[in-house]
């Protein structure tokens, strides 16, 4: 018997997966399970998070597959925002990896990612849950997750299982050489999860090439059956008085929605009231004559209703970002079509809005303490997050959830858990130090880069707006302050074109490694002195301090030595750069929910 041998680079394709779900599994789980699928170059986790809080929020019980895990390879798998236990994990995947072994199946052994997403696949169908929200590893048409059937649970191809709605977020060129060696060709590799008679939400393409692949794809598939964001009257706006809508189809949704976010003062933007989402529904729907229909067998799951009142709703935005409104966009109209074509009818305004608020995704944009102040007591009072009028008494929050005490953060337990999410507090006489903040942003490609460039600017001109950093006798920042650029790579990215997308004249640039992640083989940190040679190439290079570090610790280390001026920190580059900075700060987000 050949041994089971781990392939040390990915290899797409179904032929593997399909034949283990179909015929090595006691039973095949993926027929228990109602899907949305979610691919893109960007915006994928996000439309995941929000579409399954709203769900949650609803009623449902919601299981969630994310590509990659963060911290661990269990945190990818979630059944009502809580991740499967290591120990259960590592127990389904021995069992997994030994019945694969055991078939001897000609088609080979499952990948690494092949294992995880069986892995997922069972557990959520064990868990019977109703609404599965899948993610994307790599690409789509290949990509061990496109195994689901049509949306009225025929069998296809593909096999069983229902996949409801397909997303396709903003398509940038990523990955290159692996799923495609052009735009065009990664475009047609992620439109590869539409299914014919299903429902597909199209988030707005900044590359037409790309649109244009997916809008076509998407008519070939399902053309009487197609949200496109880009048509949508969407506008981001700001609401002063914003409050959730409760419906009485929900009850009272107010015991579960969670304290908002809370993040340094200078990062809210939103003044006293709320950044929002205004849409509009029924969404104006794609539809075309000139595009043949599918087959004949091949029925929609319902005909679209036109005849809905046209309805107007404002959704909360917690994540930040500019993007992240395109984001939202996807996932309300993916969620409107849940409830108005698979009756999905607890999905209410109240409890989308109640799930868009209670969102948390790590390490996007994410605003973390590293610093040392003087420990919050239990009885400290909250005040409102974005209430200009407390900024006198409370400077500082941590932006997760659920950071736990490390040595670098004297956040206490026990105060966070009375208080309802974490908090660090400097009282009115101490001094707000920006560079005990870092802004952690798994940005590793050039359309990424740019948004992050984006969010930075934005802050930083709020950084020169004193009522946004009280006491002002504390913290007189009469001047911008220079980024310092915290940054590691993997292997294969074009870092020079996204170094240059980022760092400016005036900034620092400190390059660490990062560890290997777990189960990823394929994945290689790329070395410091590569990433040294990229930079030497973007523009005014000698007006940008450059300097390696052999570890991430040794960087926060200089960090918290660091006394002399004041930088905005910020680490991007990759996510298994921030999941390595989660690690040091020890901050868990996705354990038990404490709300």
């Amino acid at each position: 018997m050949t041994v089971y041998q781990s392939p040390a680079k990915i290899d797409l394709g179904l032929d593997r997966i399909i034949r283990f779900l179909e015929h090595t599994l006691p039973e095949d789980p993926r027929a228990k399970l109602r899907v949305i699928h979610v691919a893109g170059t960007n915006g994928k986790g996000s439309v995941c998070a929000l579409v399954a809080e709203a769900a949650m929020a609803a009623g449902y019980k919601v299981g969630i597959f994310n590509s990659p895990h963060f911290l661990e390879p269990n945190d990818a798998i979630r059944v009502q925002g809580q991740a499967i236990t290591a120990a259960e994990y590592a127990e389904l995947r021995a069992w997994i990896v030994a019945l694969d072994t055991e078939a001897q199946s000609p088609d080979g052994f499952l990948t690494p990612f092949e294992v995880t997403t069986v892995t997922a696949i069972w557990w959520l169908a064990k868990h019977e849950v109703e609404l599965a929200v899948i993610e994307v590893g790599v690409g789509g048409l290949r990509d061990a997750t496109n195994v689901f059937g049509l949306a009225d649970g025929r069998i296809s191809p593909m096999g069983v299982g229902r996949s409801l709605v397909q997303c396709i977020c903003p398509v940038d060129e990523d990955h290159l050489g692996t799923i495609g060696d052009t735009l065009e060709d990664i475009a047609r590799e992620k439109s590869g999860i539409m299914r014919p008679g299903s429902w597909i939400v199209l988030a707005n393409q900044e590359r037409s090439k790309a649109f244009h692949i997916i809008q076509h794809q998407a008519l070939l598939n399902s053309p009487q059956q197609i949200v496109n964001v880009r048509r949508q009257p969407c506008s981001d706006i700001h609401v002063p008085n914003f409050s959730i809508k409760y419906g009485a189809d929900n009850g009272d949704l107010s015991p579960i929605i969670r304290p908002l976010t809370s993040i340094p003062k200078w990062a809210t933007f939103n003044g006293n009231g709320r950044r929002c989402l205004h849409v509009k529904y029924p969404p104006l729907l794609d539809t075309y004559t000139k595009i043949l229909p599918p087959a004949p067998d091949v029925a929609p799951s319902s005909p679209p209703d036109f005849s809905r009142t046209k309805k107007e709703l404002d959704l909360p935005l917690v994540l930040p970002g500019d993007y992240q409104s395109g984001n939202a966009s996807v996932a309300f109209y993916a969620l409107d079509v849940l409830r108005t074509y698979y009756g999905y009818d607890k999905l209410s305004d109240a409890a989308i809005q109640t799930g868009f608020q209670n969102v948390n995704w790590p390490g996007r944009l994410s605003w973390l303490f590293f610093g040392r102040p003087s420990p919050p007591t239990a009885d400290t009072p909250l005040p409102a997050a974005n209430d200009d009028r407390n900024a006198a008494t409370t400077t500082l929050a941590v932006a997760e959830h659920k950071p736990s005490s490390s040595s670098r953060s004297s956040t206490s337990s026990s105060s966070s858990s009375k208080l309802g999410h974490p908090i660090c507090q400097h009282r009115h006489n101490q001094a707000v130090k920006l560079n005990e903040w870092i802004l952690a942003d798994g940005a590793h490609n050039e359309p990424a880069a740019t948004e992050l460039r984006n969010y930075v600017d934005v802050t930083l001109r709020r950084l020169s707006m004193h009522r946004y950093i009280q006491p002002r006798d504390n913290c007189p920042l009469s001047y911008t302050p220079p980024v310092r650029w915290i940054i590691g790579f993997s292997r294969g990215k074009s870092m020079t074109a996204i170094l240059s997308r980022m760092v400016q004249p005036g900034d620092s640039l400190w390059l660490v490694p990062f560890s290997k992640p777990s189960e990823m083989p394929w994945i290689d940190c790329e070395a410091t002195d590569a990433i040294y040679s990229a930079a030497q190439k973007i523009p005014d290079i000698e007006k940008i301090q450059v300097e390696q570090f052999d570890s991430l610790a040794s960087a926060l280390d200089s960090l918290t030595a660091d006394t002399l001026g004041t930088y905005m920190n910020v680490l991007c580059g990759s996510l298994y750069l921030v999941a390595d900075l989660y690690r040091e700060l020890k901050i868990r987000p996705f354990d038990a929910q404490t709300f």
